[in-house]
């Protein structure tokens, strides 16, 4: 495998320590300075991008002391200002190649449009694919919908039956963790998966199985997603948001972080939340 190029940074100079102090050293970057604001020049930092071929040509990276901002090397008016709290998540994906500033701009916009349909929407119902209301208490599977840029070629000549199952649709399942005492967790499994069903508590639908809800635990480093038997807490909730065709996607409660799937074997695949990614697409079957 290629050694992946560094990315260029300009970095206004007053703010030269903010690199180091995060680390950024380890992150494989190019750093170029410049004196103040006033001085930030998009067209300039790109054809300084371009003569360096050894960097990554179709990103840069602006810090103004403020904020920082991608910006695509080809069109600087194409850019995409994020808070260094998304720097490490953000950054990294550019530079690999596996988002794009445009993914990222729709994302936030898909999020925005979702929020306020959220706010129009009163009495939140759970439905199926086929748009099907989902009443407390009816089991159903969740479906983890392929990404795209992950499905197999045509030819899938010598690919085996799980490998295949894997690069489709499988079922999310409940898993059993070895941790901390919060043994059940969410993931992804190429095979029939358990039951879910829902309960509708003070007009707030909440996912269940095996008479557990599901919820988000803030203080957890891993993100994963966990069943208690305790109602989950605002701050706990996850966001449930449906697509124009039927699929779901979840957040947090407040709708700034989404819920992806992560292949770890083929066997099986980690759920959680993820700031900045593209969230991972689900679908309801009723049973």
């Amino acid at each position: 495998m290629a050694e992946q190029k560094p990315i260029h940074y300009f970095v206004c100079s007053d703010s030269s320590d903010s690199l180091n102090l995060n680390n950024s050293t380890e992150e494989n970057t190019i750093v170029e300075y410049f004196d103040s604001k006033e001085d930030v020049d998009l067209a300039k930092f790109a054809e300084i991008v371009k003569s360096k071929p050894n960097c990554v040509q179709k990103y840069f990276i602006v810090y103004n002391g403020t904020e920082y901002c991608a910006v695509k090397t080809d069109n600087v008016e194409n850019t995409y200002i994020f808070s260094l709290k998304h720097r490490s998540s953000i950054v990294p994906k550019l530079a690999a190649g596996t988002a794009t500033i445009d993914a990222f701009i729709e994302y936030d916009k898909h999020m925005e449009d979702m929020a306020k349909k959220l706010e129009t929407q009163p009495g939140f119902k759970l439905r199926d694919s086929n748009g099907k209301v989902i009443p407390d208490g009816k089991e159903f599977a969740i479906q983890i919908l392929s990404d795209p840029e992950d499905e197999l070629d045509e030819d899938t000549e010598g690919v085996s039956e799980e490998m295949l199952l894997f690069h489709n649709k499988y079922w999310i399942c409940n898993y059993v963790s070895y941790g901390d005492g919060r043994v059940n967790i969410l993931c992804g499994q190429p095979h029939e998966g358990d039951t879910f069903e829902c309960e509708t508590i003070n007009n707030i639908v909440y996912l269940k199985h095996d008479g557990e809800y599901l919820f988000f635990d803030a203080d957890d480093k891993r993100s994963l997603l966990y069943f208690s038997d305790k109602v989950p807490t605002k701050e706990q909730r996850i966001q449930i948001h449906f697509d124009d065709n039927g699929d779901i996607w979840f957040t947090n409660w407040d709708g700034s972080t989404s819920v992806t799937c992560e292949e770890v074997k083929y066997s099986y695949s980690m759920i959680g939340l993820c700031e900045n990614n593209i969230p991972t697409k689900f679908r309801l079957v009723s049973l």
